[in-house]
């Protein structure tokens, strides 16, 4: 078996935390191939000959073993899985087009690359609109400051964003507020999300880890560290994994048949209190905490599971 890892630089990934070194390593557990390429190492030419320059990989320990580069036709791999981290832009977007045109049925992608490109991490909540907070998406100023008075403390996002970054937290009476909404929307106005500030997230902000509409049996709760409304483990946060709740298992049963038709198998949804907030579809992350707090091979099981 010969699997591919489609990722950011391998030596921007950290070896003790996260999710796709883990996977790759179970991988080598199990003795399959394991490979792994940048967006910018893969091809098509005229014929629909899909090309990947790639590297083998060979061992992980505290460092990466690898081959060198080699190249290999789309059809060599059984699996792909795409791993590449927001921001969703015009390099992913031609990536999912690339793929696209792969004709075997035998190679199965992990997830969807027509998915991935239908589908914004913080937009497609929308569709679930009994299951959200109070939410805006809109490169207006006047509309988003008309939805700040209405909710009086809120959170702005960025569409494209990760791990808390550009994320700010402002309410009607903020003397910055023209500054924030300047500095976020830009000249072109960029459109932004605003969502009712939940004050459940000083209780954290829970990962759970779908894989084929099915949750792990623990979510990772992020709790945000003092002075912080960010919650992200890159923000300083510190993640406790927890049970899967009655409120979760709602939300995950209302979005799972969205999630099967639109294959997208390895999925994961943050959820703070009773509301879902993002579907995360690029690269899901918390594995390694939810695995390394019960002493359980997760990383067996999804590899297992995605056949």
């Amino acid at each position: 078996m010969n699997y591919l890892f489609i990722i950011d630089p391998i030596d921007s990934l950290a070896l003790y935390k996260d999710t796709t070194i883990i996977l790759m390593k179970e991988c080598l557990r199990q003795k399959i191939n394991v490979f792994y390429s940048t967006i910018n190492e893969i091809s098509i030419d005229s014929k629909i000959n899909i090309k990947v320059e790639c590297q083998q990989l060979q061992a992980i320990n505290e460092s990466i073993t690898s081959s060198s580069k080699i190249k290999n036709n789309i059809e060599y791999f059984n699996k792909i899985f795409i791993r590449k981290d927001p921001p969703f832009d015009t390099s992913y977007l031609n990536l999912t087009y690339i793929l696209d045109h792969i004709e075997s049925n035998d190679i199965k992608i992990f997830n969807n690359p027509s998915s991935i490109r239908s589908h914004n991490e913080k937009l497609s909540i929308l569709q679930f609109k009994d299951l959200i907070p109070p939410s805006l998406v809109s490169s207006s100023f006047s509309a988003t400051k008309e939805f700040i008075s209405k909710h009086k403390k809120v959170i702005l996002k960025p569409l494209d964003g990760m791990a808390g970054n550009g994320i700010f937290m402002v309410t009607s009476e903020d003397k910055n507020l023209n500054v924030i909404l300047e500095t976020m929307m830009g000249n072109f106005h960029h459109p932004i999300m605003a969502q009712k500030f939940i004050p459940e997230i000083s209780n954290g902000d829970t990962r759970i880890i779908l894989i084929n509409g099915e949750p792990l049996p623990y979510g990772l709760t992020r709790i945000p560290k003092p002075g912080e409304i960010r919650a992200n483990l890159a923000k300083g946060g510190s993640g406790i994994i927890r049970s899967i709740n009655k409120n979760d298992e709602i939300i995950i049963n209302k979005i799972k048949p969205y999630l099967l038709e639109k294959n997208l198998n390895f999925v994961g949804i943050d959820v703070i209190g009773s509301y879902l907030t993002e579907i995360n579809i690029t690269s899901p992350t918390g594995l390694v905490e939810i695995q390394n707090q019960s002493n359980i091979n997760y990383a067996e099981v999804v590899i297992n599971a995605l056949q």
